[in-house]
């Protein structure tokens, strides 16, 4: 397939290649939405497959079904995963994907630029506090700019609509998006953690480890004890 700059499913590569993990709750799914900039330079967000994983899974059984879309993608890509329900899902997060992971507290408020290390064994996870609202207008700011493409799927059409019917209400606090009674929008969230990804200030270093950590180590030598005794 030729390259069609308006055809995710034609890109060769994202650049950088990312999956934003949306945790559920017990009425809802956990997502995984794969994607991330175009690989020729135009500033483009391409969004090329959305994955609705099996309910009540938590812990290592939701990680490893996350583990096997990471699969399909050659196990390379950032993790950035929605750990605001659950702190102990960091430490089996960094257990399965390393250094990959980047933590995302959305809430009332933060400002997405300012992170906490949060402690895992062996490490720890950079942990960036948003609000909801913030992170919703960021990603519906890229749409508004014709910044974004969606591979033609019907996972994707439904995160479309989940945020097409967000309920908007103007408060004197500021401006609150809703989910409506019985729908969901934790697909349209996952999206919307993309793009804060995709166009975050830290997405260079963030790059420089997940490279560091998946550059194969060279094998230590083995000293030659026969030859020391001649």
């Amino acid at each position: 397939m030729s390259y069609n700059i308006n055809d995710v499913k034609s890109w060769p590569v994202f650049k950088p290649l990312i999956i934003a993990h949306d945790v559920g709750r017990s009425h809802d799914r956990s997502t995984a939405v794969v994607g991330g900039n175009s690989p020729y330079g135009r500033r483009l967000l391409g969004i090329g497959e959305a994955a609705e994983l099996q309910q009540n899974l938590y812990g290592s059984s939701l990680a490893s079904a996350l583990a096997v879309v990471d699969a399909r993608h050659g196990r390379n890509a950032l993790i950035v995963a929605d750990l605001s329900n659950d702190a102990s899902y960091a430490e089996v997060l960094h257990k399965t994907f390393g250094s990959r992971v980047i933590g995302l507290h959305i809430g009332r408020s933060g400002d997405g630029i300012t992170f906490q290390r949060r402690p895992v064994d062996g490490g720890w996870i950079p942990i960036y506090p948003i609000g909801r609202t913030d992170l919703l207008e960021l990603f519906l700011s890229e749409l508004r700019s014709d910044q974004v493409r969606f591979a033609d799927e019907p996972t994707m059409r439904r995160a479309y609509e989940q945020l097409a019917n967000l309920e908007v209400e103007f408060r004197d606090t500021g401006t609150i998006y809703s989910c409506p009674t019985g729908q969901h929008d934790d697909l349209g969230i996952s999206c919307a953690m993309l793009a804060w990804a995709a166009r975050h200030p830290h997405l260079e270093s963030w790059m420089r480890n997940l490279h560091r950590a998946l550059r194969p180590r060279k094998p230590r030598e083995k000293f030659n004890w026969g030859l020391a005794c001649t």
